[in-house]
């Protein structure tokens, strides 16, 4: 293995993805995994799966009961129908009651690696990605195995389910489309590079939007997997997240901070700026005007698709890997390093409540 690919793998492992193609390997401190509903903020960090009020940031409740040195958890939960479905670094993924964390409905245990991110649900099914080169679609009531796709090197992003079908981004430099109901291949699209966040896909025009560690950007109909158009330039970082669509625009950042907005039909570069240091956690839509971006160090400065420059800018303590949670008027910033480990701010960017295990 190549010394880019080993630098590669040590800052996925800060960014929140542990890389590895093997089952077993380091296990590293990652960044909070946090889901917000209407009532309450669940964040999953180090030992315990967190349930906060999410207007105080007041601790409720957690999971477990008492905290064991064996567990850890860093993958958000999906949360439905008054249940929690989450997996840990011990290989094991569970549904949990709501109103009582420590209720445990199922654990499902045949999994041979660990759980690095957020499932999706299907149905009946959820599905859920592991590093142990496998995603398992799991029935919801039972708790069995329905059906596994069998990868070539884990998989550590979330399921972009769409219809009958569920994408999912692979580090074998492909976009994998499967089948939702058995899980069967239907097809895969090539990128330039490993893919470490989901697509994004756009309902109005049946495509399918796509950045990888390649160093590119590409877009694909998802109806037959026939690529629209791919975008990169000579000067192009990695691209690390999700993009967003805002005011018929395709929005997303690269690793040294280059804010770039496209056509999303044609692929055709409309304007740049540049967010002034490096830039993990992508763009994040705040509303059908703006959005966020939030530098590695901290800085996060929320941008006008109007004025295409930062109308506001606050200092987060601690570093930023993965993308800010808007909902509502409240924005949810997860970070690494600091006292806390999830700050909040109005959308307007005012400072609201922040929690650590210490509150």
């Amino acid at each position: 293995m190549n010394k880019k690919v080993i630098k590669l793998m040590v800052l996925l492992v800060l960014a929140g993805a542990i890389l590895t193609g093997c089952a077993a390997g380091v296990r590293a401190e990652s960044t909070p995994g946090v889901t917000v509903t209407e009532d309450y903020v669940y964040v999953a960090y180090m030992q315990n799966l967190y349930k906060l009020d999410r207007f105080n940031g007041a601790r409720l409740s957690s999971f477990p009961e008492k905290p064991s040195a064996n567990l850890a958890m860093y993958a958000a939960p999906v949360v439905e129908d008054g249940y929690i479905y989450f997996g840990d670094l011990a290989n094991d993924f569970r549904k949990v009651s709501e109103e009582n964390l420590n209720q445990v409905v199922w654990t499902f245990e045949d999994a041979k690696g660990w759980y690095q991110s957020k499932p999706a649900l299907d149905g009946n099914l959820v599905i859920v990605p592991c590093t142990d080169r496998n995603v398992y679609a799991i029935d919801k009531e039972s708790g069995t195995q329905t059906w596994v796709y069998n990868g070539e090197y884990a998989f550590i992003a979330q399921p972009v389910v769409v219809g009958d079908k569920v994408i999912v981004s692979a580090q074998d430099h492909h976009i994998l489309v499967l089948n939702g109901a058995t899980g069967e291949e239907l097809y895969r699209v090539e990128t330039t590079g490993m893919v470490l966040a989901p697509p994004l896909y756009d309902p109005e025009t049946d495509s399918v939007f796509v950045g990888s560690l390649g160093r590119q950007m590409i877009s694909f109909t998802l109806a037959t997997g026939e690529v629209n158009w791919t975008y990169g330039t000579d000067d192009l970082a990695t691209i690390w997240a999700t993009p967003i669509i805002l005011d018929e625009q395709l929005i997303f950042t690269d690793k040294n901070g280059k804010i770039i907005a496209l056509n999303p039909e044609t692929g055709e570069e409309l304007w740049q700026n540049h967010a002034g240091g490096t830039v993990i956690a992508g763009a994040t839509l705040v509303d059908d005007k703006g959005f966020l971006v939030a530098r590695e160090d901290g800085t996060m400065s929320y941008y006008s698709s109007e004025l295409q420059g930062g109308d506001w800018t606050v200092t987060v303590p601690g570093n930023i890997y993965s993308k800010p949670i808007v909902d509502g008027d409240q924005i949810f910033v997860p970070v690494v390093k600091a006292d806390a480990f999830i700050y909040t701010y109005s959308i307007t960017g005012v400072p609201g409540w922040s929690f650590s295990p210490s509150n």
